[in-house]
Formats: structure tokens, C-alpha cells, sequence
């Protein structure tokens, strides 16, 4: 049977270690099955293994202790948990190293409520004359319950603390760490587990009353320990911190860069509009001089003269004009040459695209960013076409609604689409992660300038699936 400190203080502290060991690992990982069903079992058989070893294991081997703790968290993770060996070790290294180093704080905070409520409790309730053997039993065993509940309060608290706090400053986590930013997070985590080990041995023996005398002589270090635990489990907190905080500047600068570009091609596109167009002036001007040739051509030689030389001039004018003409007038050059663009490339891919778009001719918007919404969104339509087997199909079209103007852009694809849980849009499905991706977050930064946004659209055509992908912007607002 068990006693009572093991009942009431370490049976506690073994129940909340398998159940926020199965959260925590879960807010890293992508589970294999339902969620809860893994929090059932991982509970089970966590808290099962916990309870045997704590039966056959000696407490003082200390390192062997938290090595077999580790193989088991890294187990169940393999077990419950696609397989993802950064995340898997990181997930585990660093709740056993909380686990420990709160617990060296709550065995230490243990020891001193023992020192200060002792000698009252001595004096208070022991000390009567008429106390009988069976009523001091009977108080012991409340004041040792009490002092239980009050350090499984403090461990429980100081878990969910920093468990809380470091799974919830783990925010981008389509992310892929290198091995070396993977060893700046897992480093602080070895370093507060070694430390851990190294107080652990010591509170051992002062549980054990092997060591009283020093702390008696120099309290001081018992407060130490307590702050040296803390300033450890912040130093793994800080870690996590300054790598996210590390993601978000290099995504902002490679965002920022890639936007750049596009704007600078955008600028290449406006040069092209600017020759186009003035070739369409001087091909104007040289019409008036051709309309005038074949006139007076006509007057010389009379109206019994063969037309074909005529016929073949006139033939050649009209694959002049062809070349240089727009079939779709967006009323702004710079979306004029992006759809131009878009629709020679159809006829060399055999997509069909239908383009129904007009610019807005008034309002805040600014047209390069209509130009950068364009420019992805096309892209990502033409990318997933080009791998579709059979007809494939692109329709743009625009709209006004009130004061919200709309873009909507309609595409044929194949395959699943994943979405991220932190963004809601769709995650790349190529393997350089860093270098792609970006086109849809440009787009819904672009739409939030204008107190808009971007929504999706998965639906089934027939027996093909459709991507339909709809920005809105308020083209009243003033940008943001």
C-alpha cells in the first residue's frame, strides 16, 4: 500500500505530469489519431510506466531516473505523433527540464513550509497534556495533508505556468529549423536539465537529513536554488522568445524583398505599356500616311486594275495593328500589360482565361497594389492550371459593391490544399518553403491596407475541383 505523502503529494504531482506532458506535446506535433483519444492513452500509459518506475527505481540514481523519463515521452511521441525528430526532442527535453527544475523548486519550498509551520503545529496541537496518541496521529496526518496540497498547488501552478507560456510564444510553426537554430532552443533546455540533476542530488539528501547542517548554517542557499531554477526555466521561456522573434524579422525582410521585386517588375511592365502605346501613336500617325498612299494608288491606276497588290498592303497593315492591339481595356496601363501578358501565355499553354477586370478610375487605391494582387494570384492560378490533365480554365473578373471593390479569381487544380492554422491561407506545396509561399501573404497584406481581406473557396464543378479566391478592399477608407 502506499502512505499518505505518497497519496496526497507524489501521486498529484505523477497525475498532472501525464496530462500536461500529452498537451504540450500536442501543441508541437501533428497527431496520427483523434486528439482526444491520445490524451486518453497517452495519460494512461504515461501515468502506468511513471507509477512502476517510481516502485523499482532508486530515488538517488538521479541521471538514469530522467534518462528513462526522456526515452519515454520521446516513445509515446513516436507512437501518438508523426514523426518530426527536431520537435520530438525539443517537446521533450524541455518539459523534463521544467518538470525537474520545478520540482526542485517544490521540494525546496516543501522543506522551508516544514521549517516555519512545524514549530507552531508542534505547539498548537502536540503539546496539550490530554492529547491521546489517536487524535495526534489524526492531526499529523492533517497537517502533512495540508502541507501536500499546498506544494502540489505551487507545482501545478509553476507548470502550467511555463508550459503554458512556451507553447504559446511557439507561434510559426510551419517553420523548419535548421540543426543550428534547432541547438540554440534545445542548449538552455540540456543546460537547466544538467543543473536540475545536480540540485536534485543535493535536496535528496537533505530529505534525507544528510545534509541539514549546511543549509542550517547557510539558509541562504536554499533560496538560491529556488532562484537558480527560475532564472533557468526563464532562460528556456527567453530562448523560445528570441527564436520566433528571429522568424518573424527574417520572414518580414524576405517578404519585404520579394515585394520589392515584384515592384520592380511591375516598373519593367510600365516601361513596356509606355513603348507599347507610343507604338500605337506613330502607328496611328503612319496610318493617315498608308490610308493616303492607297488612296491616291487607287485614283492612278483606276478601277479596272487588278486589287490584289492592293489586298496584300492592306493585309499587312491589319497584322501590324493585331500585333499591338489589347483586347481588354482595364482602363489602367499597368493591369492592361499584366492581362496582356497572362493571355499570350495562354496561347501558348492552351489554358483558358477570361478576363472581365476594370481598375477603380477613383478612390485610395493604389494601382501598384492592384497590380501585386493581380500578379500572384495569376501566377498561382497559371501554376496550379499547368499541372491539371484536360481543360483547364482561368476566369478574372472584378466588381464594385458600395464603397468594396472586389477581385475574384477562379482556377482549375488538382490535389489537396492545406491551409495553415495560424494565417488561415494555404501553405505551399513545394519543397522550398522559404523561397515560395509568399504570393498569398502579399495579397491579403495589399487587401488589409484597405480595411479588407482575402476569403477561399473549395468547391466541386462537375468531376473537377475549383479554387476561387475573392479580395475585397474598401475603396473609401484611407490606408492603413
Amino acid at each position: 500500500m502506499f502512505d499518505l505523502l505518497t497519496i496526497t503529494l507524489t501521486l498529484p504531482i505523477y497525475v498532472s505530469d501525464a496530462i500536461f506532458s500529452g498537451i504540450y506535446v500536442a501543441a508541437f506535433l501533428k497527431p496520427k489519431h483523434s486528439i482526444k483519444l491520445i490524451h486518453i492513452l497517452w495519460t494512461t500509459i504515461y501515468l502506468s510506466v511513471e507509477a512502476v518506475l517510481y516502485k523499482v527505481m532508486d530515488t538517488q540514481t538521479v541521471a538514469f531516473r530522467t534518462l528513462l523519463d526522456l526515452t519515454l515521452l520521446y516513445l509515446l511521441e513516436l507512437l501518438f505523433f508523426e514523426r518530426d525528430f527536431k520537435r520530438q526532442t525539443f517537446a521533450a527535453i524541455s518539459f523534463t527540464a521544467g518538470k525537474e527544475l520545478i520540482r526542485n523548486i517544490g521540494s525546496v519550498g516543501y522543506y522551508l513550509i516544514s521549517q516555519e509551520t512545524w514549530g507552531m503545529f508542534e505547539s498548537l496541537v502536540l503539546e496539550p497534556e490530554n492529547l491521546t496518541v489517536e487524535k495526534a496521529d489524526m492531526f499529523l496526518n492533517i497537517y502533512l495533508f495540508a502541507q501536500s496540497l499546498a506544494s502540489v498547488a505551487i507545482y501545478v501552478g509553476l507548470m502550467f505556468t511555463y508550459l503554458k507560456v512556451l507553447s504559446g510564444k511557439y507561434i510559426h510553426k510551419g517553420y523548419e529549423p535548421s540543426p543550428g537554430e534547432s541547438i540554440f532552443l534545445i542548449l538552455p533546455c540540456i543546460t537547466g536539465l544538467g543543473v536540475s540533476m545536480t540540485l536534485r542530488v543535493m535536496i535528496l539528501k537533505i530529505n534525507e537529513r544528510l545534509s541539514l547542517l549546511i543549509y542550517d548554517k547557510v539558509p541562504e542557499i536554499l533560496i538560491w536554488i529556488i532562484v537558480i531554477c527560475l532564472l533557468l526555466l526563464c532562460s528556456i521561456i527567453a530562448a523560445m522568445m528570441m527564436f520566433q522573434y528571429l522568424i518573424e524579422r527574417n520572414e518580414e525582410r524576405r517578404k519585404q524583398t520579394i515585394l520589392e521585386k515584384q515592384v520592380e517588375q511591375l516598373h519593367r511592365e510600365i516601361e513596356d505599356v509606355e513603348n507599347i502605346y507610343s507604338d500605337l501613336r506613330g502607328l496611328k500617325h503612319d496610318m493617315r500616311n498608308h490610308l493616303n498612299h492607297i488612296m491616291q494608288y487607287v485614283k492612278n491606276v483606276g478601277n479596272d486594275t487588278d486589287t490584289a497588290e492592293i489586298d496584300g498592303y492592306i493585309g499587312e497593315l491589319e497584322t501590324a495593328v493585331n500585333q499591338l492591339d489589347f483586347s481588354l481595356k482595364s482602363g489602367n496601363p499597368i493591369t492592361d500589360i499584366i492581362i496582356y501578358q497572362r493571355m499570350q501565355e495562354t496561347k501558348r499553354s492552351g489554358i483558358s482565361f477570361e478576363p472581365d477586370f476594370v481598375a477603380p478610375r477613383s478612390g485610395p487605391i493604389d494601382i501598384y497594389d492592384i497590380a501585386v494582387i493581380l500578379d500572384n494570384a495569376l501566377d498561382n492560378a497559371f501554376e496550379a492550371c499547368r499541372k491539371v490533365e484536360g481543360a483547364r480554365e482561368i476566369s478574372l473578373k472584378s466588381y464594385m459593391k458600395g464603397t468594396l471593390y472586389f477581385i475574384e479569381i477562379e482556377n482549375v487544380f488538382d490535389g489537396k490544399v492545406t491551409f495553415d492554422k495560424d494565417t488561415g491561407l494555404p501553405v505551399t506545396s513545394k519543397m522550398d518553403k522559404h523561397s515560395h509561399g509568399i504570393g498569398m501573404s502579399n495579397i491579403q497584406k495589399c487587401a488589409r491596407k484597405y480595411m479588407g481581406d482575402v476569403d477561399i473557396e473549395i468547391y466541386k464543378k462537375g468531376e473537377r475541383q475549383m479554387f476561387c479566391l475573392t479580395v475585397m478592399m474598401n475603396n473609401k477608407c484611407t490606408r492603413n
